[in-house]
């Protein structure tokens, strides 16, 4: 019943049943989910769509050697042209995170570029 949609990058909430979406089988945290997700009608669509709730979801083992998963909903850009806008929202809907790299020999290969800030 619920939905997750991210159509662009506006800051007002614009959602359309015609266009894709993920169902999301979180509840409110009312109701005691931990993984929780506020949905509603919105203006114009018959669908429910969330825009509460938790955005990050992590777990984190701690040791000689840290290891983490996570997920965020959505995905880590906010530029709808970009490839990481909506990279998440099938891990963030079905629960399966992702590994989090904290190492440089884990991060390594999966570097796309590199930025230094003034350069």
């Amino acid at each position: 019943m619920n939905r997750f949609q991210r159509l662009n990058d506006s800051i007002a909430p614009h959602f359309d049943d015609g266009q894709g979406s993920a169902a999301v089988p979180f509840t409110s945290a009312q109701w005691g989910s931990l993984a929780s997700f506020g949905a509603k009608t919105w203006p114009g669509t018959k669908r429910y769509y969330g825009t509460s709730g938790n955005s990050f979801v992590a777990i984190v083992e701690f040791g000689p050697r840290v290891k983490a998963m996570a997920v965020m909903a959505g995905g880590q850009s906010g530029d709808p042209r970009s490839p990481h806008f909506g990279d998440q929202i099938a891990r963030y809907a079905s629960g399966r995170l992702r590994p989090v790299y904290f190492y440089p020999d884990e991060l390594a290969p999966h570097i796309e570029r590199r930025y230094r800030p003034g350069g």
